[in-house]
């Protein structure tokens, strides 16, 4: 689903500017202080939310990527944000303690924009916050700017390259605001050197003082200025900072930059000795804070990260004396640090992280005496864990029995108004504490602290059509986490299904009990569950292709209604279509297709199945022995899928003309079943409403002209009404839409970095 709607602007600045609609579901104007000159109510295209009689929320899984750092505000109590690499941006609620993503009214078109690189919130306006959004460099990104808590966005067009899901954005924050004079900005980019705003981020320059642009790549990733950092202390109020510093991952020399006259001219630092990595070069600048008795805290890594880091350090710099003093835990080993957070009302306190200590367990480090002592969450010495973890919010974090503090751990922040609290980001979720000063003489308690967030990429969603009250409510099968069985939509699951991506999934209509899944495992492998996916068996063997069985994926896998056949197209280019009566003791090959077709089953017959391919529609009556052409289309890209609950009645996504009605039964007609329907990606059937005979049609795609969106019909296909507005597109959406036999208005979709939405209508 490509949805636009991005408003231009007239404002005369460096780079261009548009506005993207409000993010926000209220239905209210957001109030808030505006700049002269910077940002006027005339800017706004202030697209309020329409009252569709539907409401957007998430099937709940809870986290699920990464989050690689937590930003609180130092100014305004309870204001925070996270980002996501590649699921956008969020702003704590503190009435309910859940996250708000803000990043929603990104649309399809602007998808790129859903990977947050780094978040800069305004510590003399704290309703200002600025995002510095674009999930790889390869595309286009862009700085947004809002003054009402990310409500509404500015959309600034800027010449430099975001990489918000590439190698090294578990880094600092790139993106900061000046806290003595808060209409300037500084942005440290990956591979084209340091920008300065003077307007409260609406126009960028480069910086040409600033003596590198970094130079360092990681797996072929720039990695650029890593953070900014200024101190405060060196500004009257109301005049910019004085003194300010960037760290920049180099290829050799110093890696720390300052500059004592508000940028306009800068000075290498001298690298610190790395005493106890065993090296004094080669290492990165991961994260610096500046803490308010004048100390610069740097923690380093010999590679940028997330993932390789072997050796790292933690150094404390004097600004007055311009000394560095090694502050690293005393360990028996070497690892990489990435997370730092100073007290800003008490300098003596920092917390950092450990990264990448894969053997053993990453650590959190508290010190309370300016590093020259540090408590970790679990002791090196004794390997006593010195921490409790709660997570009933979210169980499946005890990935098999192996729970831990968590992994990628690259950002940490403590709470400015509670130092009890912090959180940090790790690759499934958040955690918090609620006693961290304890931590010397009592465990600490850490608890999930991600509610809100669902930052996942699913592949396919599948709700059976069953009554039964132990039926799921829905399955799914998704990028790192595999998939899951949700018995309630509204609570997190349990346990996800294993341990390999799985590329398709379907169940059995009439038996909701027999599931089957296609997985990359050994370059292809098909599972099958009788217990509702409590249990998986892998099929007794696959056919042996002409490849020697290598094939790039587990490809499409479906499920007979009655789940006793299992019908395969394998994810090999050109390969033919298989099935098996008797889970792959035995495969029969359907050599009545042509290969590489996309397979359907019929929901309420056994033994009809349906396969497409370049514009033919074919139809299998004996259980996938003989196929037989029904019908010929126009075009070859479409999308297709089965009613639930009539036999022979197909419904056919035809991208940019509509959409169709074939009855398998019938003459092999296609019928165009209304002329409103500009355009639709993928289409699928829920539950019949009260005073209809039909189940209800839902799309993804455009009706009645008013824009790409998700749209129902309860008079099969003959109307249609848009169920979403345009606050609510949520980035990268796939062609994937499950509607639920079970109740009426829900309905699924698949989305790549903000998990499974889900509609329902208003009570």
């Amino acid at each position: 689903m490509k949805l636009k709607k991005i408003i231009s602007l007239g404002i005369a600045a460096i780079m261009s500017t548009a506005v993207l609609s409000s993010c926000s579901n209220s239905d209210d104007d957001s109030s808030s202080s505006k700049a002269d000159g910077v940002i006027s109510s005339d800017d706004y295209y202030n697209a309020q939310a329409v009252d569709t009689g539907w409401e957007w929320s998430n099937a709940q899984i809870v986290g699920g990527g990464f989050v690689p750092n937590i930003i609180y505000n130092p100014t305004e109590e309870g204001l925070a944000y996270a980002r996501t690499d590649i699921g956008g941006a969020y702003k704590l609620d503190n009435e309910s303690g859940e996250w708000v993503c803000i990043t929603d009214c990104i649309g399809g078109d602007d998808w790129n924009l859903m990977g947050i690189e780094s978040i800069a919130t305004d510590p003399v306006e704290p309703n200002r916050v600025y995002l510095a959004a674009g999930t790889y460099t390869n595309s286009d990104g862009a700085i947004l700017v809002s003054d009402d808590y990310g409500e509404n966005w500015v959309k600034v067009d800027v010449e430099f390259k975001m990489g918000g899901n590439e190698v090294g954005r578990g880094c600092g924050e790139r993106l900061q605001v000046d806290p003595s004079d808060n209409s300037i900005l500084y942005f440290g980019s990956r591979a084209d050197g340091l920008y300065r705003s003077t307007d409260y981020g609406m126009s960028w320059e480069l910086v040409e003082s600033f003596p590198t642009k970094g130079g360092y790549t990681e797996e072929g990733y720039s990695i650029g200025i890593t953070w900014v950092a200024f101190d405060k202390s060196s500004a009257s109020d109301g005049e910019a900072c004085q003194t300010l510093f960037a760290g920049a991952a180099t290829t050799s020399g110093n890696v720390i930059f300052r500059s004592d006259d508000a940028g306009e001219t800068w000075s290498e630092v001298e690298n610190p000795t790395f005493a106890k990595t065993g090296a004094n070069d080669g290492m990165r600048p991961i994260q610096g804070e500046i803490s308010s008795d004048g100390y610069l805290y740097c923690t380093f890594g010999d590679k940028a990260g997330p993932n390789n880091v072997m050796r790292g350090s933690v150094q404390k710099y004097s600004i007055a004396d311009g000394t560095w003093e090694e502050i690293t835990p005393d360990l028996s080993y070497t690892c990489g640090y990435s997370g730092l957070s100073v007290n800003p009302n008490d300098p003596d306190m920092i917390v950092v992280t450990t990264l990448d200590l894969w053997a053993v367990v990453d650590n959190v480090f508290t010190s309370f005496d300016g590093g020259e002592t540090w408590t970790g969450f679990w002791d090196p010495e004794t390997t006593k864990t010195n921490y409790t973890i709660d997570i009933s919010e979210c169980e499946w974090l005890d990935w098999q029995g192996q729970l831990k503090l968590g992994w990628w751990m690259t950002g940490v922040a403590i709470n400015p108004f509670n130092p009890d609290e912090i959180m940090y980001g790790t690759g499934a979720t958040i955690f918090k504490t609620d006693n961290l000063l304890s931590c010397q003489t009592e465990e600490v308690n850490l608890s999930v602290a991600a509610m809100g967030i669902e930052e996942t990429a699913i592949f396919d969603i599948v709700s059976p059509n069953a009554n039964d009250e132990d039926a799921p409510e829905i399955y799914s099968i998704l990028g790192d986490l595999y998939g899951f069985r949700h018995d309630d939509v509204n609570t997190a699951p349990t346990e996800h299904f294993g341990d390999f991506k799985s590329t398709s999934l379907d169940c059995a209509m009439l038996d909701y009990n027999i599931v089957v899944r296609a997985t990359d495992e050994d370059n292809g492998t098909i599972y099958y569950s009788e217990d509702a996916g409590d249990t998986w068996e892998k099929v007794a063997s696959l056919p042996q292709l002409e490849s020697g069985n290598l094939i790039a994926s587990g490809g499409q896998v479906k499920l007979s209604a009655d789940g006793q056949t299992i019908l395969w197209q394998p994810g090999l280019s050109g390969s033919s279509v298989y099935c098996t009566k008797d889970r792959g003791e035995t495969w029969t090959e359907c050599t009545d297709l042509p290969g590489s077709c996309t397979i359907e089953t019929d929901k309420v017959n056994p033994d009809r199945f349906y396969a497409v391919r370049d514009g033919k529609f074919y139809m299998s009556e004996d259980g996938g022995e003989s196929w037989s052409v029904v019908t010929e289309f126009l075009v070859s890209s479409l999308s297709f899928e089965a009613c639930p609950d009539t036999e022979g009645d197909i419904w056919i996504a035809l991208y940019n003309a509509g959409v169709y009605y074939l009855d398998a039964d019938g003459d092999g007609e296609l019928v165009k079943v209304s002329d409103n329907v500009q355009d639709c990606s993928c289409i699928s059937l829920g539950k019949a409403a009260d005073d209809s005979d039909y189940m209800t049609l839902y799309m993804l795609g455009e009706a009645n002209n008013e824009g790409e969106g998700v749209y129902m019909s309860t008079d099969k296909g003959v109307t249609w009404t848009r169920i979403n507005d345009d606050t609510e597109k949520w980035g990268n959406v796939n062609d994937v839409i499950s509607g639920d036999p079970k109740t009426f208005g829900r309905v699924y979709i698949s989305t790549n970095g903000r998990g499974i939405i889900m509609g329902n209508i208003k009570e």
